[in-house]
């Protein structure tokens, strides 16, 4: 198994981590710890790195206590043991556990963000809350350009979101799909899926462009390990994680603490109701809010909105920080 490179170190601002998990994964991580006080994880997504955090991390920073992790499978964190979001979160928690300090019998508050695939993540995690360690306590969410995972699947009899979200049934077919994005190219492949979902307004996709970020993460899928693990991700997602969804459904297990749902109103949100999307996975009368942002801004909001994401989690901090 290669190890993760050793090269990237994206946030000279804050401590970078290696950490050996039980998972059979080694996570990267960025950390800032403020000794005391709330946790707020920044969790990637598809196909990209946690670079994507570059704009949010000078507006966060001494504010919140900060735990940012490089997905395992996804190029710089070796791959997990399975590529569940319950596999990969316990494991993201672990290394967690390993870098910021808390113990079970002074519990730090914990508050779960991610973007895309990293959402994901936070949402299994939040509906398994009782595989959140004692040491951790769980006080919030907060959810970046998503609906749950049955909901995205359920809606591709519409055939302009099987057109735009095209990508997901395709990479959920592992073999053909690494044979396919390898013979492509994997820093062709993800050049073009920033580009197209990334939003039409001028100022969104300058911000986006900074720092050469669309070819740190061309760099990062040129490797098979990292097109086959985050291909084995939405395989994932197509089958028992679908399937864990009916199920949490039918027997009642939602969101029981407080949500912060954010999106592309032309995005995601020019598509589906996306604040409506969510209010039948949360439990009712928890506080729950959801926010399009635009106009111009696409799918990746913590680059093209930075400053109303920032905005709007210190706000949540505010309120539900612990």
């Amino acid at each position: 198994m290669t190890e993760p490179p050793q090269s990237h170190n994206f946030f000279p601002s804050l401590q970078r981590n290696v950490t050996p998990t039980s998972s059979g994964s080694t996570v990267v991580s960025y950390t800032s710890d403020l000794g005391h006080g709330p946790i707020l994880t920044l969790i990637h997504g598809y196909p990209q790195s946690a670079f994507i955090w570059r704009h949010v991390v000078p507006l966060l920073l001494n504010r919140v206590s900060l735990f940012i992790p490089e997905l395992p499978g996804y190029g710089i964190s070796t791959p997990a043991s399975q590529h569940s979001k319950r596999v990969v979160g316990l494991t993201l928690l672990e290394a967690l556990q390993s870098t910021i300090f808390s113990s079970p019998s002074s519990p730090r508050s914990l508050i779960l963000g991610g973007h895309d695939r990293g959402a994901r993540i936070c949402h299994r995690l939040v509906v398994d809350k009782s595989d959140i360690p004692p040491s951790l306590s769980l006080v919030g969410t907060i959810l970046l350009d998503i609906i749950p995972t049955k909901s995205q699947w359920d809606k591709f009899s519409n055939p302009d979101i099987a057109q735009g979200y095209f990508h997901w049934p395709l990479l959920a077919n592992v073999e053909i799909a690494t044979k396919m994005l390898m013979a492509y190219g994997g820093g062709n492949w993800a050049r073009d899926a920033n580009l197209r979902l990334m939003g039409k307004g001028e100022e969104a996709r300058s911000r986006m462009m900074t720092d050469g970020a669309v070819e740190v993460y061309a760099e990062v899928f040129e490797r098979e390990e990292t097109i086959r693990g985050s291909c084995e991700d939405y395989s994932w997602g197509a089958g028992r994680e679908y399937r864990e969804q009916e199920e949490d459904q039918r027997e009642g297990r939602k969101i029981g603490i407080p949500v912060l749902v954010m999106f592309s109103s032309e995005g995601l949100g020019g598509r589906i109701d996306v604040e409506a999307e969510w209010r039948d996975w949360i439990e009712e009368g928890v506080e729950y809010e959801g926010i399009g942002i635009g106009p111009g801004v696409g799918h990746y909001l913590p680059e093209e909105a930075y400053d109303v994401v920032s905005e709007k989690v210190l706000e949540f901090l505010g309120k539900h920080g612990g």
